[in-house]
């Protein structure tokens, strides 16, 4: 068996077969170094190898490589994959995958009958934003904080300025009607039963009266499961027995995250015996709530997808609150369907608790739709004109934004080769999907692309045969390693990230459609301070100057081709 720091890989020797289990995620590529060794002496040994590859996403080509050996060696090979995107990679490449799938658990939704919000110091920001951005619904909503008695609470006056909710500061006996937000009064325990709002002065409970406890405790009888309960910041310990009620009688508690309360001592205490079932900031909180009125087969609304994306900003840091409504839509209706989950509510919060399950989300929402010369009159135009004027550059300077999988990186490579600008050029190839740029990095893509690449090839203009720019092993293609010293590979987002300077040629195609107008707008700024004076700029073929108010700064050199100069 041999380990290393990252993960452990054993190699179990047998007269019949080998087997090699790969667990966990390297860090570094030199990490697959055992493994690699693992794979020749395994070669040797026996004629059958079997690999399970139980946690990677991608693999450096020195492994592809290494396992494509022992099928053109004529052994016998088996591999399984537990990640679909690592599944499509080897697929592709010709090697011989069992997909292991991986199926969410999804936990049998409760229909929601009522909503209980607690919370006593630093949380009047959290309700606010809660309540703003909850979509109406006929859920009745309970909130209860602790004031002073003599304080006059003006909660529901300024709800009323957040939310079309009917907002109600209850009477005694008070009817609980559907759609309305029901405020505890100070000075009074609120309680729920058969129907009925009950306001009572009974003593007051861990020093609070309005208390968490009283509240949580009476609707957990009158909902059951069908309640769910948040429980926010504060100084106090009331709460906690209230949570365990509810949890008693089959009802969720979310606690916020400690991390965003400046005052984290009550959701702690009830963190610390266990009394919740899940902990979220508030933004994970309101989709959650809001996720649960969305019916399986039913139309997800724009304003449930983005308080989805919202929580997912804020709890893993990726930003994609600027993507376009539908692409967002159909890559949730895809990952829906492949994780064969029915309803949008356990969808998106097994999302937001599971990074696993996030890394899938986080794959469909890539756009990986390339080929080599795709577009094959846009490189003959480069080829005849771009190119020619910029050879008077001493270095040039070319970026691919939002590279995938890197075809357009090493057809820019593959031209400058046959034009003699290798030598003095430099690209950089970025993208946001980390998975991508590492597959990119490899240079190895299917064989079954060949005929296509050839017929793009021919159609840019190319003079010479496809087939001489690259290596073909009879399972896959790879670009030779010459071409890779020229290419610098980058994750990086064109939203959030810095942007580059100087550069001669920048091609970003098919990627600006995917962005609301604000973030094109936002992309073409950053590409007019990145572009040299005298450079061009390659857009997609559904793309234009429209796009992100492209013509602030730039005027066609040709339209109907989509490339661009400054004004």
């Amino acid at each position: 068996m041999v380990r290393d720091k990252a993960v452990s890989v054993s190699l179990n020797v047998s007269a019949a077969q080998d087997r090699i289990d790969v667990l966990g995620e390297y860090d570094r590529e030199e990490d697959f170094s055992p493994l690699i060794e693992n794979i020749r002496q395994a070669m040797l040994k026996t004629a059958r190898l079997e690999i399970s590859f139980y946690d990677a996403l991608t693999l450096p080509k020195e492994v592809i490589e290494a396992m494509a050996a022992v099928i053109l060696a004529g052994k016998d090979l088996k591999i399984f994959t537990y990640h679909s995107y690592l599944t499509h990679i080897l697929v592709s490449l010709s090697l011989p995958v069992n997909h292991v799938p991986h199926k969410a658990i999804s936990k049998q939704k409760e229909e929601l009958k009522a909503v209980v919000i607690g919370g006593s110091a630093d949380s009047l920001d959290k309700i606010l934003y809660f309540i703003k951005h909850l979509p109406v619904s006929r859920l009745p909503i309970f909130i209860v904080q602790h004031l002073d008695e003599k304080t006059e609470n003006k909660l529901d006056s300024l709800l009323k300025t957040y939310t079309d909710y009917q907002i109600l500061m209850p009477t005694h006996l008070c009817k609980v009607e559907q759609g309305t937000i029901y405020i505890a009064p100070p000075g009074y325990h609120l309680k729920v039963a058969n129907g009925l709002i009950y306001l009572t002065h009974d003593a007051k409970v861990c020093f609070a009266r309005p208390s968490i406890d009283v509240l949580f405790k009476s609707l957990s009888l009158e909902y059951g499961k069908g309640l769910v309960g948040l429980l926010l910041c504060g100084l106090n310990i009331d709460g906690v027995a209230g949570c365990q009620a509810l949890r008693t009688h089959g009802g969720t508690v979310l606690l916020e995250d400690s991390a965003e309360c400046s005052a984290p001592f009550l959701p702690d205490q009830a963190r610390k015996q266990g009394i919740y079932d899940y902990i979220m900031g508030i933004r994970e909180m309101t989709s959650y709530v809001a996720s649960t009125t969305a019916k399986p087969g039913e139309e997800l609304s724009s304003e449930l997808i983005d308080l989805f994306l919202e929580a997912l900003n804020h709890c893993y840091g990726y930003d994609y609150r600027g993507y376009q409504y539908t692409t967002v839509k159909r890559r949730i209706d895809k990952l829906m369907r492949l994780l064969e989950i029915d309803d949008f509510h356990s969808f998106q919060h097994q999302i937001l608790l599971d990074p696993g399950l996030f890394r899938r989300f986080y794959q469909e929402m890539s756009v990986e739709v390339t080929s080599f010369f795709r577009h094959p009159d846009q490189f003959k135009r480069m080829r005849e004109e771009i190119l020619p004027y910029l050879d008077s550059f001493p270095r040039l300077k070319i970026w691919s934004a939002g590279c995938a999988s890197g075809e357009e990186v090493y057809t820019l490579a593959l031209l400058l080769d046959e034009m003699e600008m290798l030598e003095k050029s430099q690209i950089f190839a970025t993208d946001i999907n980390h998975f991508a740029i590492s597959h990119a990095k490899s240079g190895l893509f299917p064989l079954q692309s060949l005929e296509q690449n050839r017929s793009n090839y021919l159609a840019s203009g190319g003079k010479k045969n496809f087939d001489s720019h690259v290596e073909n092993n009879g399972l896959y293609l790879k670009i030779p390693d010459h071409y890779h010293k020229h290419i610098l590979f980058y994750q990086h987002s064109l939203i959030h990230d810095g942007v580059f300077n100087e550069f001669q040629l920048i091609l970003c195609r098919n990627v600006l459609i995917y962005f609301k107008p604000i973030l094109q707008e936002q992309v073409m700024d950053n590409f007019s301070r990145s572009l040299h004076p005298d450079g061009f700029l390659v857009l997609g073929k559904s793309e234009g100057l429209s796009t992100g108010q492209g013509g602030r700064y730039f005027e066609p050199f040709d339209r109907q081709g989509k490339i661009y100069r400054f004004k």
